[in-house]
């Protein structure tokens, strides 16, 4: 496998990831107050869902360009959101003292275990931060 096929694989894998997210933030928006701390606001979680139409669609273009340099910044930028959205649920779920965490968890263990964690490892497999010879 070459060593950028891992940041294409970890992309489409985040593109599943939102995809889901939008689905239920612009559908179910009940799904947020029913199953975390957090009270339901039908116009932020639709503006949240909008943000990841926006960045699928340079996820989409990246996966059909195969454009590695693309693909490195989306990967990164990608991660960086795990780490933080997910670190946000993870805080809540630990530190909350009433209410149902379970969306929490959820979003701990999906965006900041396995978003982060894939992100991380196809950063590193792809080489991308390895300083290429110039001639």
């Amino acid at each position: 496998m070459r060593k950028e096929k891992y940041l294409y694989l970890y992309l489409l894998l985040f593109l599943l990831m939102t995809i889901g997210a939008f689905v239920w933030q612009m559908f179910f928006p009940n799904v947020a107050e029913t199953f975390s701390v957090w009270r339901m606001s039908r116009g932020w979680q639709a503006e949240i869902a909008l943000w990841n139409v926006g960045i699928d669609f340079g996820i989409v273009i990246t996966l059909i360009r195969r454009n590695i340099e693309y693909a490195k910044i989306l990967s990164l930028i990608s991660v960086v959101l795990c780490i933080l959205l997910g670190g946000h649920h993870l805080i809540y779920a630990v530190t909350a003292t009433n209410g149902n965490i379970t969306l929490h968890w959820m979003g701990a263990i999906e965006v900041l275990l396995i978003g982060g964690g894939t992100g991380i490892f196809a950063l590193i497999k792809s080489d991308c931060f390895k300083k290429e010879a110039r001639y």
